[in-house]
């Protein structure tokens, strides 16, 4: 009788929370292009979003979860990193300053 939540599944629960991290992240990071002003906050949640996407893919690889989501996770990261670094190359640059200048 095995009906609570155990660390023992090995269903992907880790890239499943890596999609659902790179997504938001992602719709944090279009949301604060798409506005009037620039939102430091707001940026560097989306990017440490995606930085903690990256750590649930590590941890799918290490868990060897079993299927092909923590790839296509991977993937997808790697694509979202790319395309925000093609169009905003500044960015990180310019969330680092806001930071050693809080």
């Amino acid at each position: 009788m095995n009906g609570g939540l155990s660390l023992e599944r090995s269903d992907g629960v880790f890239s499943r929370y890596s999609i659902g991290l790179i997504v938001s992240g992602t719709l944090l990071l279009v949301l604060n292009h798409r506005m009037s002003g620039y939102s430091d906050p707001l940026a560097l949640t989306g990017f440490l979003l995606l930085f903690l996407s990256a750590g649930a893919i590590f941890m799918a690889a290490l868990k060897k979860e079993p299927g092909q989501l923590k790839v296509w996770a991977l993937s997808a990261l790697f694509i979202v990193l790319f395309v925000i670094s093609w169009a905003e190359p500044l960015e990180i640059l310019r969330l680092l300053t806001w930071l050693k200048n809080v």
